[in-house]
């Protein structure tokens, strides 16, 4: 059983690239790690309305991810036992066929 659709991995590495793209913000070189982890501890404890936004929509938008990859392996293990179900219905003789077949 051919398949003539796209591969479920291209769709499901295009999408990662898209979630990727949309959440990472530009990263600078000349910036030191120092600052980072100094501007990360002065920080508020408490995330403001729109970084807890962001972050419900990274989390549904990874779970998209992660149940697509889920789907996708799905189909390919029921694809691979349509093949193998096709296989041994051309390998078994039907009744009307002569035995040497």
């Amino acid at each position: 059983m051919a398949s003539n659709g796209p591969d479920p991995r291209d769709f499901l590495d295009m999408a990662q690239r898209m979630l990727r793209q949309l959440f990472d913000e530009p990263r600078r070189d000349d910036q030191p790690w120092a600052d980072v982890t100094r501007e990360a501890a002065r920080r508020r404890p408490e995330p403001s309305p729109e970084e807890q936004r962001e972050n419900l929509t990274f989390a549904l938008a990874t779970r998209a991810v992660e149940a697509l990859e889920d789907l996708a392996l799905n189909v390919a293990a029921i694809r691979q036992r349509l093949e193998r179900a096709d296989a041994e219905s051309h390998d078994r003789p039907t009744q009307g066929d002569p035995p040497g077949r």
